[in-house]
Order: structure tokens, then C-alpha cells, then sequence
């Protein structure tokens, strides 16, 4: 059985998940726990933005 590979470069794979991770932080409704928790993601996804621009 063959792997689907994406197509998109890894740069772009972050800038999805970028976007993606700010519309949920803006969900009403969210609780703290869990907007602190998309939060650290969106730190950790620009670090990981950086690492891949360097």
C-alpha cells in the first residue's frame, strides 16, 4: 500500500497549522486551559517556522 506524500513544503505545512491554530484561539467559548494550550502551540509553530527559514 503506497503512502500519501503531501505536496506542500514544509513551510507552508506550518503556515497552515499557523492559520488553522489562530482561527481556533479566536472560537468563542474557549476555556483558559485550552486557550493556553493553543496558545503554547502557536509558539512552538513560529519557533518551528524560524528553525525552517534559517
Amino acid at each position: 500500500m503506497a503512502i500519501p506524500t503531501d505536496p506542500r513544503t514544509p513551510q507552508q505545512r506550518v503556515a497552515d497549522q499557523l492559520e488553522a491554530a489562530h482561527r481556533q484561539l479566536t472560537k468563542p467559548g474557549l476555556s483558559r486551559h485550552d486557550r493556553a494550550r493553543v496558545a503554547d502551540r502557536i509558539h512552538r509553530l513560529k519557533q518551528e517556522a524560524s528553525d525552517l527559514g534559517r
